[in-house]
């Protein structure tokens, strides 16, 4: 089923349940969701939101930028026209949210913990084994770049501490997390 035959089956299903819906409130959360796909289509960012539910099977939470340093980003969010709230972006490889109130033009970073979960999950589900090792994130980050094709995931030991290395498509890059110490893992362990 393509996108839009998706979309179009997402609308049914919630009109359906709009029709024996009990409450207003249910009603009116109904509607809601129908025109977030409505929004969706007409905006022209149906494309968009395919590869978002792909990311969102195959990839690290979804980051809409990233920065190297804080005042890059702060700066990026100062001159933005329409910051996008609730959204996250990188800042040195760590998640923060975007906070923006519209009325007052309040614009705002905050670090965020969403990569925990994940990241618990990650290593619950890569049995033990040996991993590559490195000195330097720097070396490290050069050995991921050297892939002819970018892996989901890498785990890997920075100075004998174990990391992931996630790749964000939409970013072209990776994003390299520290995790706590488990034990080695499969050399280059990649994960889907």
């Amino acid at each position: 089923m393509n996108i839009h035959e998706l979309i179009l089956e997402v609308q049914g299903l919630l009109g359906r349940t709009l029709r024996s819906a009990q409450s207003p409130e249910d009603r009116e959360l109904l509607r809601v969701a129908t025109a977030a796909l409505m929004f969706i289509s007409e905006t022209g960012t149906v494309h968009s939101f395919e590869d978002y539910l792909q990311f969102r099977r195959e990839a690290p939470p979804y980051a809409v930028a990233s920065f190297k340093t804080r005042e890059d980003a702060d700066a990026w969010l100062r001159q933005h026209p329409e910051p996008p709230h609730g959204a996250f972006v990188l800042i040195a490889d760590q998640y923060h949210i975007v906070m923006h109130v519209r009325e007052m033009n309040h614009r705002q970073l905050f670090p965020h913990p969403i990569l925990e979960g994940y990241l618990e999950q990650i290593q619950q589900a890569v049995p033990p084994a040996a991993i590559p090792s490195f000195e330097t994130r720097e070396e490290a980050e050069a050995w991921l770049e050297e892939k002819s094709e970018p892996r989901q995931g890498v785990l890997m030991s920075i100075a004998g501490q174990p990391h992931i290395a996630l790749h964000h498509r939409h970013l072209a890059r990776y994003s390299v997390h520290p995790l706590p110490n488990r034990g080695p893992t499969a050399q280059g362990e990649e994960f889907q």
